[in-house]
This record gives structure tokens, sequence and C-alpha cells, in this order.
């Protein structure tokens, strides 16, 4: 058959990738909405996420709820999200192969995690008989060979197509560390969403949800999910902290989450910024004075962006002083972080 196509739809080029497929969808069906609505919405504007290993980034939010979230911008998302084994696995894999057809033939936008590259969500803009075609992170120079088809046994896999990721494969080199902890021979985890459009809530009720929403994860401080060992809110920095003082966090990891985090708390100084906009009175100045706040922890995480640049070699961080400026930044950053929850609450409390 034919490939079936949805024409306009485009890989948003979030570093959190799940946040950007909400606002690819957003896009799509003419939802109008910033970037950082959609992240503040989410909460996770404001989220701080920590594997034990300090090596999983875009893996342990709470996307799920997250993407049940998008409702407050006007999109209904639904869709399979599930670790599974054996035949639950290739039975999802065949649910969420029927579920996307049929979204696209109904031009829906559909989005997938764990398709073409480990950790990451991609688009899926098109389809034909045997397989997925995608936009994500690995498209244009350099990754020729990013638009053939991703055989729809392949959701879970993590399958890109480009010639540079067919090479590692090759070789057992994997780009992306997978969501999945299991024998990849027997199982994997499906996530596979469509979003239709709906009735968006009103401001107030977008703001409090994103905030409440924030403020549950960073209170789990630990947590289980997916056979990982995860650190939230506070936690997460002396986690962070002490991997770095103690040279265990590799250099392509350390500036993947000081993009991941100055992404988000940009976002979050920008919603912040817009939604004391929409406030008046005792709730837009307490917005102002968190979005100056917020504006503190985000120039904070740009300089340590910068100290790591994208990106970075899968080696230890051999300079001493290098990591010193780290750990020292990292501290004031959760300091600053400290506080930004303790307004973040007030905010709650109007």
């Amino acid at each position: 058959m034919a490939k079936v196509s949805l024409e306009r739809i485009r890989f948003a080029g979030f570093h959190k990738s799940h946040v950007g497929a909400i606002k690819s969808c957003a896009d799509y069906l003419n939802i109008p909405c910033s970037a950082a609505w959609v992240y503040g919405i989410t909460g996770s504007a404001f989220m701080s996420v920590m594997d034990e290993d300090c090596a999983a980034p875009n893996i342990g939010e709470p996307e799920e709820r997250m993407f049940e979230a998008a409702c407050h911008i006007g999109l209904d998302i639904r869709g399979l999200h599930a670790f599974a084994e054996a035949a639950d696995f290739e039975r999802l894999q065949r649910e969420a192969w029927d579920a996307a057809r049929n979204a696209i033939d109904r031009g829906l936008p559909v989005f997938a995690k764990e398709l073409d590259l480990g950790n990451e969500t991609s688009i899926i803009h098109a389809y034909n008989d045997e397989g997925y075609f995608t936009h994500s992170w690995h498209g244009g120079s350099g990754h020729e060979g990013f638009d053939e088809v991703i055989p729809w046994q392949m959701l879970g896999r993590n399958y890109c197509p480009c010639a540079q990721c067919r090479a590692r494969s090759r070789t057992g080199e994997r780009a992306n560390d997978s969501v999945y902890t299991g024998d990849p021979d027997r199982g994997g985890f499906i996530s596979l969403h469509w979003a239709t459009p709906c009735t968006p809530t009103d401001d107030l009720t977008a703001l409090r949800a994103g905030i409440g929403l924030a403020l549950d994860i960073s209170q789990l401080s630990k947590y289980e999910w997916g056979g990982r060992t995860l650190y939230s809110g506070l936690l997460a920095y002396d986690r962070w902290i002490e991997s770095v003082r103690t040279n265990n966090i590799l250099g392509f990891y350390m500036g993947y989450y000081a993009d991941n985090f100055h992404e988000s708390r940009h976002n979050a100084f920008l919603f912040l910024r817009e939604a004391c906009e929409r406030f008046d009175g005792e709730l837009g100045k307490k917005l102002s004075a968190a979005a100056d706040h917020y504006k503190l922890v985000k120039e904070q995480f740009q300089a340590l962006s910068l100290l790591f640049p994208w990106s970075q070699p899968h080696e230890p961080i051999e300079d001493p002083d290098r990591r010193k400026e780290a750990v020292d930044r990292l501290i004031q950053i959760r300091e600053l972080e400290k506080e930004g929850y303790r307004r973040l609450e007030k905010l709650l409390s109007i």
C-alpha cells in the first residue's frame, strides 16, 4: 500500500522530547499555546528527577499524568504505556500498530517512546504496510536514512533507521539507554499515544494542576519505576552532587542533564511570566516574584550547561577544577530550588 501521511506535523525539538510531543500535537491541531505553557501545565518545568546511576535522562517523570494534564490546553491524549514481556509484549505491539494506523487515518497526531531512539519520544507522521515513519532528534544531515520505514515490530526495541545508528547496532553500541531494564530479547516498554482536541480548562485550573503535579513528584523523594531507583526534588540534587563529587557520572550524562534542566527552568521562568500576565491581584504579584526567582535558577543552569556543552564524551570528568565548579553550582541550585518549592506551595495557597 502507499504511505499514509500527516504532512504538517513535526518534531518540536525539545530536550525533554515527551514534553515536545505534546507541543507537536498542539501545533498540528492548531491549538494555540506557548512551549512554556506546555512545560508549566504538565509540571515538567519544575520537576527534578534523577536515577540512582545518574545515567538515565528522560526516564522517570510521570509521563502518563503529564499526558493527562494536556487536557488543560485542549488535548485529550490517550494510548498505551506499559512494560511487558513475551506474548504480552507482542500483543501490545500489535495493539499499538492498529491504534496508530487508526489515528493517522482520522488525521490525528501520534507519538511513541522507545521506537527509534531509546529514552526519547518521537513523532509518527506516516505509516505503510511495513511500519512507522518518524520525526525525531535523528534527522537531517549526518543521519541519512532516518526517513526510512521502522518495522512496526520494532516498537519498544529502539530501532533508528539512520545510517549512524545502524552502524552502531552492528558493533553492539546503543545511541541511548533504554527505558526497559530487562532482557531485550524477551520484552520492552510500549508507549504510543495519539491526541484529539477537547475543551481546555480555565487558566487557574491549569496553573494549579501543573504546580500541584510538580510538587507531588518532588515530595516522593525516592521511588521505584521500571526496575530503576529514582530520586526527585531536593534528593535528586543530593544524588547528582554526590555523583559529581565522587566522579561517578560520565561527562556525556552531565551535559545531557544540564541541558534538560536548563530547558526546564528556562520554561519555568517563561511560564510564570506568562501566568502573571493572565492574573492580577495578589496571585499576579506572587507569580511575578516567582518568575524573578526562577530566572536565577535558569541562569545557574545555563552556566552549568556552558561548562558541559553538548556533547561530552562517554568518559569520567577528569578535570578536578571543572568538577568542583559543577558541585559548587549544583549546591547553589539546590538552595534556589528549595526556595522555589516554597514559593510554588505559596502559589497553591492563594
